[in-house]
C-alpha cells in the first residue's frame, strides 16, 4: 500500500507515528479487512491495539453491520458467558428475562474481544465453537444458534505462555491467529514519542486554555 493511504488511514482513525512497525500494522490491517479471517492483534497496553479492529471493520463488507467492543478483563467471570452469548430466563438468579448476547446482537458485524487472554477455560471453549462453526448455545438453553460474526481479538500478554501454563487454549490460540498484526512498544519508535508528545500537548493547551 502507498504511504498517502496509509497516512489517510492515520488521520482518519487518529493514529499518530510514522514508525515502520506500525505502517506495517496498518498496511496488514487493511490488507485483510475484506477477507473473514479472524486477526490477533498483539501489543503492550497504551499502544493503540484498539484502534485496528475499527480499521478492519470499516474497510470490510461488513461495515455497515454492528461493530462490538468487549473488553474481557472487565467483565465478572460469572457473567462473561451471558454478556457475550445471552440467556435463558431463570438461567440463573436474577435472569429475569431472554437476553441476547453480544454474538447474537453483532450478527453480520465484527466483534472485538479486548485482553482475550483473560477469558475463563469454559468461555474460550464456547468461542471456540463460535470459531469453528459459528454456533453458540445461550446461558441455560439446549438450542443451538448461528451467528455470522468477524473475530478480531486483542492482548498484552503472553499467550504461548499462558497455553504451557494451562490458562489459554492452544487450539483457540492458532483459531484467533490466522492473521497475527504486532503493534510495535513506544520505545521501539523513536520519533513518534515526540509527536505524540506534541499531540498531547496540544490537546492539554486547548483543553485548558
Amino acid at each position: 500500500m502507498v504511504r498517502s493511504e496509509i497516512q489517510n488511514v492515520k488521520l482518519r482513525f487518529g493514529i499518530i507515528g510514522n514508525a515502520e512497525g506500525l505502517n506495517r500494522a496498518i498496511d496488514v490491517a487493511i490488507q485483510v479487512a475484506p477477507t473473514d479471517l479472524s486477526v490477533l492483534i498483539t501489543g503492550e497496553s497504551g499502544v493503540g491495539k484498539e484502534n485496528f479492529p475499527q480499521i478492519i471493520h470499516q474497510f470490510s463488507r461488513r461495515k455497515h453491520g454492528q461493530y462490538i467492543a468487549v473488553n474481557c478483563g472487565a467483565i465478572p467471570e460469572g457473567t462473561i458467558d451471558s454478556e457475550l452469548f445471552g440467556h435463558e430466563k431463570g438461567a440463573f438468579t436474577g435472569a429475569i428475562s431472554d437476553r441476547n448476547g453480544y454474538f447474537a446482537e453483532a450478527n453480520g458485524g465484527t466483534i472485538f474481544l479486548d485482553e482475550v487472554g483473560e477469558l475463563p477455560l469454559a468461555t474460550q471453549a464456547r468461542l471456540l465453537r463460535v470459531l469453528e462453526s459459528g454456533e453458540f448455545i445461550k446461558v441455560g438453553s439446549s438450542k443451538v444458534q448461528k451467528t455470522d460474526v468477524r473475530i478480531v481479538a486483542a492482548t498484552n500478554v503472553n499467550l504461548t505462555e499462558a497455553i504451557a501454563e494451562g490458562r489459554f487454549r492452544e487450539d483457540l490460540y492458532y483459531r484467533l491467529n490466522t492473521v497475527p498484526i504486532k503493534i510495535p512498544p513506544l520505545r521501539e519508535r523513536g520519533d513518534d514519542i515526540t509527536l505524540l508528545f506534541r499531540k498531547f500537548a496540544s490537546d492539554f493547551a486547548e483543553k485548558y486554555r
